[in-house]
């Protein structure tokens, strides 16, 4: 018989289709090298069920039981998420990109307001938004929470991991209780925190919905950082996003490298400390292995249009590749 908190687990979580919990828990297990065992001691569930659930052969499966672990497994990956290795502040290039980005991290943290930054891959959007954060922490400044937004997230994992970044309680199963608790604690605090999102363009209504509310209620300033399908989802929900459309202050999209950014870093990073002379053709091969392709643009009119940027992870790889080829001194 299912505990009764599980009851409307489904409904609450709404998780993917089965084939896919049962992918992403595999991920899942993989990444933290969890053991069947310590999974369902995370779950409350035997270790045998989870193995049966990976195997498809879950011995109490009925439609709506297998519904109800796909819902349980689902909320303890969003509430328990893989956490990627601290970044090296050497690798940070100061690009404008980079100067965008603090520029509007800035505004929301001094001046609690609300930004969107949405670009493709490559523009530096996690890598610098993620220091940014840290150095607001490790500098002991106004406080900046970071959340990384995974595919799927609900309503109540997005609250809830705000609340494990501001050192709330989160043991509750209720949004309106979440909400309650971070709109008191920020409503004690001298400055309430801003909160960092990213990845946003998987943030549902509801959710955004919610962001809102702490920044109108408690002050909290706002950095929504996504692909093009951020923007482009308040375009397509104004109806239901408008009061959200009229408090954005700054919405930036990020073009990417410039070419004389390129040459600069490469002849920084390939200079062993000192400058390094690059030939045109050398720098133009650079710059050809750095473009990529911007499949979600858009020209004036709305339809697909062919864009390529220069991709600041591709020249970070290409960089490597090069240094490696290098005989050494």
């Amino acid at each position: 018989m299912a505990r009764l908190d599980e009851i409307d687990i489904a409904a609450r979580v709404d998780p993917p289709p089965t084939e896919q919990v049962r992918a992403r828990l595999i991920e899942y297990m993989s990444a933290l090298g969890l053991s069947s065992r310590e999974v369902g001691e995370r779950m409350g569930y035997s270790g045998s069920t989870v193995r049966f659930f990976i195997r498809s052969e879950y011995e109490r499966k009925t439609i709506a039981n297998e519904r109800r672990l796909c819902g349980v497994i689902w909320e303890m990956m969003q509430q328990n998420p893989i956490q990627s290795p601290a970044r090296k502040p050497a690798r940070l290039f100061p690009t404008e990109n980079y100067r965008r980005i603090q520029s509007y991290f800035k505004a929301a943290v001094e001046r609690s307001e609300v930004c969107l930054l949405y670009g493709p891959p490559g523009t530096q959007k996690s890598f610098v938004l993620e220091y940014l954060v840290e150095e607001q922490r490790r500098q002991k400044l106004r406080e900046a929470i970071y959340i990384y937004a995974t595919s799927g997230i609900c309503s109540l994992a997005l609250l809830k991991r705000i609340g494990s970044g501001a050192g709330v309680s989160t043991r509750t199963q209720s949004i309106d209780s979440m909400l309650a608790r971070l709109l008191a604690s920020f409503s004690l605090a001298e400055i309430p925190p801003a909160i960092v999102v990213d990845e946003a363009q998987h943030l549902g209504i509801q959710a955004l919905e919610l962001l809102r509310e702490l920044h109108d209620r408690a002050g909290c300033g706002l950095v929504l950082a996504g692909s093009h399908d951020l923007y482009e989802k308040f375009l397509r929900g104004r109806a239901r996003l408008e009061q959200w459309l009229s408090r954005i202050d700054h919405k930036e999209p990020l073009p990417g490298l410039q070419e004389k950014e390129v040459h600069e870093i490469a002849a920084r990073e390939l200079g062993n400390g000192q400058t390094a002379k690059l030939s045109e053709k050398q720098l133009g091969i650079l710059v050809r292995a750095c473009r990529v392709d911007d499949i979600f643009a858009q020209s004036t009119d709305g339809k697909p249009a062919v864009v390529k940027y220069l991709s600041v992870r591709r020249l970070v790889k290409v960089l490597a590749q090069y240094k490696a080829k290098r005989p050494a001194p």
